[in-house]
């Protein structure tokens, strides 16, 4: 049966996150169901993993199994048509029947979008942080974090992945004003990670923790400790990266 990988853009401000849920509007559903429609077949739609409600995405990736050959073409057209505005899915390709969104992705890149004064056009993609801040030490903290660690000062008890262990290739702040970007990229995540790592972070440049109580949440791990989570609205799922499509 052909299967086909798509790549998904998303405002994530109305939804209440990627993954279905009962009594909730949610990514996922919309994209199921556009589909579906054009399709006039039900469509079951396997998504990279799951991102929390309010967050956005620029490079969610996803796939699903046709009975029959798909023009994308025709497809990403007509899914414009059926798709809410704030939903577009701006690639699809046919890939080979054992690729697989989740397991197949090799790594997960966010970026967390800080917005050092008022900026409307980014009002819903970033959080405002008015505040004088200790960029030095805040990238101090960003180098902290590269490398493998269990992440449990970061997370939340979650039964699908109490495993907190990540490793991170990539963890930088770079300014791009009026914005200071976060970029982290590891080969999972786990629940609340960047919005956490992020927030405790943004109270080490304000002065509100030492640098010391931060390397001590990575050095140290625990559940028990007190992370910082930062807005849902300021994260984005930049892209996915394969060993194979």
């Amino acid at each position: 049966m052909p299967r086909y990988k798509l790549t998904i853009e998303f405002d994530g401000t109305n939804y209440s996150g990627w993954q279905k849920q009962p009594n909730a509007n949610t990514v996922e559903e919309e994209v199921e169901a556009g589909l579906s429609r054009i399709l006039t077949e039900t469509v079951d739609v396997i998504g990279q993993g799951r991102t929390d409600s309010g967050v956005h995405a620029q490079g969610q990736v996803a796939h699903f199994d046709f009975p029959e050959p798909l023009d994308p073409d025709r497809i990403l057209y007509a899914l414009l048509g059926v798709l809410p505005h704030d939903i577009a899915v701006w690639k699809m390709q046919e890939v080979s029947d054992d690729f697989h969104a989740r397991f197949d992705a090799k790594s997960r890149y966010y970026k967390y979008q800080i917005a050092r004064r008022p900026v409307s056009l980014l009002r819903n993609i970033s959080e405002m942080v008015l505040d004088d801040l200790d960029v030095e030490a805040m990238r101090y903290c960003a180098q902290k974090i590269i490398g493998t660690h269990n992440f449990d000062s970061f997370t939340k008890p979650d039964n699908d992945n109490p495993d907190s262990t990540c490793e991170v290739s990539r963890s930088e702040f770079i300014d791009e004003d009026p914005l200071l970007i976060y970029h982290i990229e590891a080969n999972r995540f786990v629940r609340h990670m960047v919005r956490r790592l992020v927030g405790t972070i943004i109270e080490v440049g304000k002065g509100k923790r030492a640098v010391d109580e931060f390397t001590d949440m990575i050095e140290n791990p625990s559940k028990q400790k007190n992370a910082h989570g930062a807005s849902a609205k300021g994260l984005i799922l930049k892209d996915v990266n394969y060993k194979k499509s």
